[in-house]
């Protein structure tokens, strides 16, 4: 297990907080462990049917991870942004 920082920005900040520690195995593991300290509302809001949902982005420290999901390390920083529509 890794001891990762999970930021959160825009409509989940407001909802979730700034930022929440976790240890976890994997990112899915991290969005499923953070969801047993803020609700399963947040599981909801980054996963569906087990995956990362299609519509968020998801970085570990500033780098998309949308195509490849990396091994995680201790002290990594994983950022959910939410869409973000705009005119």
């Amino acid at each position: 297990m890794v001891r990762v920082k999970i930021e959160f920005f825009a409509t989940l900040r407001e909802k979730f907080g700034k930022c929440i520690e976790v240890e976890c195995n994997s990112i899915e593991d991290c969005f499923v462990k953070a969801s047993e300290i803020l609700g399963e509302e947040f599981l909801k809001e980054v996963m569906k049917d087990g995956k990362i949902r299609d519509d968020r982005i998801i970085t570990i420290n500033g780098r998309n991870i949308k195509d490849e999901l990396k091994e995680l390390r201790d002290g990594d920083v994983i950022a959910v942004f939410p869409p973000i529509a705009g005119g």
